[in-house]
């Protein structure tokens, strides 16, 4: 009798310290609650992942001038291509799609996207989770997230702090899956309690620059 009176104290004893590990595990290693449900995540996030041509890149010094937003062009003929039609939709989404692009910031997803590494990083297949991130700094307007009146270039210009991770901030690739790294989490965490605080401003981007090959994804004028 003793020793299984000790073995069940022993047992609570466990599980007690497991529950109080479990509730110090830093902020990062917890995922932001879905905001999402499956069904919109999956018809607006799958899609990315089977874009053949992103029309561009990701470049250590233009990643503001080679978004998937806006696909620049390449010489002599410069201009804008056409952006993908999964990337419209989700555009076309606004304030709707915001949970779901939020939801995908920790998809390690790779997609054919391709960030042009640098003296550390070598070529890869950009997550879906930047991709993501790519769009919603399009689409969302306003001082909390992006500094006014910038011109700086670059990976991660202008982004405030706390709102923006890199393409190459995912590690462990193996097949077609990357895992994140602890401040991908961190950034997704942010962007939710921006969202669910209702901080977030939302606009359409292409009606943002008079660009002629855009003309059609402007917002129409009732």
């Amino acid at each position: 009798m003793n020793f299984q009176r000790d073995v069940a104290t022993g047992v609570r004893l466990l599980l007690v310290v497991v529950a109080v590990l479990v509730n110090l595990q830093p902020a990062w290693a917890v995922k932001s609650a879905r905001l999402a449900t499956a069904a919109d995540y999956r018809r607006s996030i799958d899609p990315l992942i089977t874009v053949q041509n992103y029309g561009t890149s990701y470049v250590e010094d233009g990643a503001a001038d080679d978004s998937v937003v806006y696909p620049a062009g390449t010489e002599p003929s410069g201009g804008y291509r056409q952006p993908a039609p999964a990337v419209v939709d989700l555009i076309r989404l606004g304030e709707r799609g915001l949970p779901i692009l939020i939801d995908c910031l920790s998809d390690g997803r790779r997609t054919k996207m391709q960030f042009e590494g640098n003296t550390i990083t070598s070529t890869m297949d950009v997550p879906v989770g930047y991709v993501c991130l790519d769009i919603l700094m399009s689409e969302v307007s306003g001082q909390l997230v992006l500094e006014p009146d910038c011109a700086d270039d670059g990976l991660g210009a202008c982004v405030n702090y706390g709102f923006y991770f890199r393409p190459d901030d995912y590690y462990q690739c193996i097949k077609e899956t990357c895992t994140p790294r602890p401040w991908v989490l961190v950034v997704q965490r942010k962007w939710s309690s921006a969202y669910l605080t209702h901080r977030l401003r939302v606009h359409n981007p292409y009606d943002e620059f008079p660009i002629d090959e855009y003309a059609h994804l402007r917002t129409k004028k009732k």
